[in-house]
Parts: structure tokens; sequence; C-alpha cells
């Protein structure tokens, strides 16, 4: 299929302005771009009128739990369900992200390795409608099982062990997953207080990285403190979350593997569990409450920190629980420019292009070659970035060339 899309303003994946021009797309990729006054003579080509709306790379969700449960669509409770009520639930995840402009995802982890490979594959078929994927492990504690943890018990409470560390990473990577996720830090919204306690011992996250490398797979982290991101710096993890008790020499270690290193600084979940968590039971208590304040204003001051120093940021705000429902993912957008104090077309560029590079896939910006993974918006979402928030101005949703939701049909010829 050849199709051409006119009448658009362009926005490229790189964080410059919108340009008027026309997009032709053969088969899955992006085969020529053309800038006014240049236009595309393509006479084979469906002609897709974008009435001057915006056509710009499909989003990037760098943070992705499909298997957590909760869309806008239906809610469900966490849990380490069956491994084909998880396949199921990722499914419709998946495709609520595809309908909401997200044409792909990094996985933050997933309870059931089988089920996050098989909708991955389903995806990739097009037998089911849903966002290239790459896949990742939930994380396991020495003696534990894989899968969604709910106590946080401090890592002084056992013996190291870098064997049964690195073992898990080696078993991960058998399964087929090209990520394994480590919680450095707890999760204090299951745990109360333990955002802040250590969960596993230097060695054995040495032991991680190099299970890693001989492994040819990925690492992520979740880690809250100082001393967990220096200290998955230092073992090579590539993608790291949440970051909100930096401190300097941390921030200064983040800086010095910029190159190699992606930040996934996850405001929608900060912000859900500061305002939505406690009516679900959550972050309930004046404690709680408290704890999630003070974590929203070290996310804003690190995210500030991290934009002067250039350092890669992804958006994905851990979406899926049923306070942060997959669906409301463009709210990062938003918390990128009101809580960091990106420029929508930096934002945009760190949903598309970098995204892409996260994903190490050609995707994220509208250039030749490319896979053709394509939103035309109404309107101009560099001026305004909040029309994202609503799917219903995605005029047409594209991924590998084919039309997840397609044009009005006044607008093609």
């Amino acid at each position: 299929m050849t199709t051409l899309f006119t009448n658009i303003r362009i926005f490229d994946g790189t964080p410059n302005a919108t340009r008027l021009g026309q997009v032709l797309v053969d088969g899955d990729k992006i085969a020529r771009v053309a800038y006014a006054p240049e236009t595309i003579d393509a006479p084979e080509a469906t002609v897709v009128d974008g009435q001057g709306g915006t056509l710009m790379p499909g989003l990037v969700d760098g943070h992705t739990h499909l298997q957590l449960g909760s869309s806008v669509e239906s809610m469900s409770k966490p849990g380490n369900h069956p491994t084909e009520v998880l396949a199921l639930t990722a499914a419709h995840c998946g495709r609520v992200m595809l309908d909401h402009g997200f044409t792909a995802a990094y996985s933050g982890g997933s309870p059931s390795a089988a089920a996050e490979i098989a909708v991955k594959a389903a995806f990739d078929k097009g037998t089911m409608a849903g966002p290239r994927l790459v896949t990742s492990s939930m994380e396991k504690l020495p003696g534990g099982t894989p899968g969604l943890i709910f106590k946080f018990p401090d890592r002084d409470t056992r013996p190291s062990d870098p064997a049964a560390v690195a073992g898990f990473v080696e078993e991960m990577a058998a399964s087929g997953l090209q990520t394994v996720k480590f919680l450095l830090n707890g999760v204090s919204a299951m745990d109360p207080g333990t955002n802040l306690s250590e969960q596993f011992h230097e060695d054995e996250i040495m032991a991680a990285g190099e299970a890693a490398r001989r492994c040819g797979v990925s690492l992520t982290a979740h880690c809250y403190t100082a001393a967990s991101i220096k200290v998955a710096i230092k073992a090579g993890f590539k993608v790291l979350y949440h970051c909100n008790y930096a401190d300097d020499e941390a921030l200064d270690a983040i800086e010095a593997a910029k190159d190699s290193l992606y930040i996934g600084l996850a405001p929608g979940i900060e912000e859900a569990d500061r305002d939505r968590a406690p009516k679900f039971g959550f972050m309930a208590s004046e404690g709680q409450v408290a704890e999630q304040i003070s974590a929203v204003e070290h996310k804003k001051a690190v995210g500030r920190e991290l934009r002067k120093r250039g350092v890669r940021s992804v958006i994905g705000g851990d979406y899926g629980f049923p306070w942060n429902p997959i669906g409301m993912n463009a709210r990062d957008l938003e918390l990128f420019v009101e809580w960091f104090g990106y420029s929508p077309a930096e934002t945009l560029s760190c949903a598309t292009m970098v995204g892409g590079e996260l994903m190490g896939m050609p995707i994220g910006q509208i250039k030749e070659g490319y896979l053709a993974d394509l939103l035309l918006v109404a309107g101009d979402p560099t001026e305004n970035i909040s029309l994202l928030r609503d799917k219903g101005n995605l005029k047409a949703i594209m991924k590998g060339g084919a039309f997840h939701k397609a044009p009005a049909a006044a607008a093609v010829a």
C-alpha cells in the first residue's frame, strides 16, 4: 500500500517547530519527505488530505506494564494471575495504548514472561492490535519467585546471593525476554515507607550486570535512592526509573553515563499516587500522603536538573494501576512541560525520537527509511500538547504503513 499525506504540518521527532510538507509511505516505511514548496508526485498513491493537521511519529511509552490490569475501559486489581489471564489483559491494554496513539512500548516488567512474549508475537504479526513491544521480566528477590512483589524487606534481613541474582538474569534471557527488571528499592504504595529501602546488595547487582552482558539482554532498575542509582550505573543498567532522591553525586553519575543511559522519570505515577491512590485505599495515611507530596517535589527538582544536563528522558508513568490506568499515558506529556520545564516540542521529541532510540528500532522520526508509525493530529501539539490527551484528536493512527485508525472518508482520495 502506498499513501501520500498532503496538506499537513510535519513534526519530525526532533525538538523543532512543525513545517508544511508532504510524506509518502510505501509498504511499511516512509519513502519520501518533502517540505514546502517542494511536493511529491505519486499518482499511484492513496492521498490523505491532512486538512491542516500535524503528521508526527507515533508515541513511545518507555515504562509500560501491560499486565497490571487497568485501562480507561476496564479496571482490575494487579496480581500474579494465571498466564492466560495476564495474556488477555496485556492484549486488551495493548489495544487501548494503540487507540491512544502509542505505537511502541518499552516494558517496565511483566508478572508472566510467557504472556509478555505471546502478546508481543501477536502484535508483531498483526493478529492483535497493539504497540511494538520490547519485553521485560518482573523482578525477583533471591529465594523468591518471579512476579509482582507486595512486601519489601530490607536487604539487611538476608545474606547476599550474587549467584542467585545472576541465575535469574540467565533464566529470563533463556526464556526469550529482551530486558530484565530489578526493584532496587521498594514500592511505598504496596509496602508503606519502602521507596527508600535498599533491596539488593551491591555485589548482587554487579553480578546481574555481568550476567546481562553475557546473555545479551538489557537491565532496567526501579530506583529512588542515590545509592541505588549509582550502583545501577556502575553495573551497566540501560534504564533507570524514578530517581526521585538523586543527590549531586548521583546526578553527576547520570550525566557522565548519558550516552548509554535512559531515564524514565515516570511523573504520571507520582501524580496518581499523590492525588488518586488514597481514593483506592493506597497511600492514604497521613504519613503516606506526606511522603508522596515530598516525592513529587523531589521529582520535579530532579527532572528539571536532568533536562539542564541534557540527559535522555523518556515518557511513561507506570500506567496500569486502577488509579493510573492505561489510556491516560499522554498525561506524562503535560507533566514534562508543567513539572520539568520542557517545551512541548522537546517533550514530543522525548516521546518519539528518544523513545525510538530506546526501543532500538527505526521509529520515532519522520525520516526516509524509517518505519511508518504515524499519527495525524487535529491541530499542532507543539503549540498545545494537551491535544494528545484526547484520542478524538487523532484523526489517523498508522503502524507499519497500515492504518489502525483510518482517516475519515472525506479526507481520502
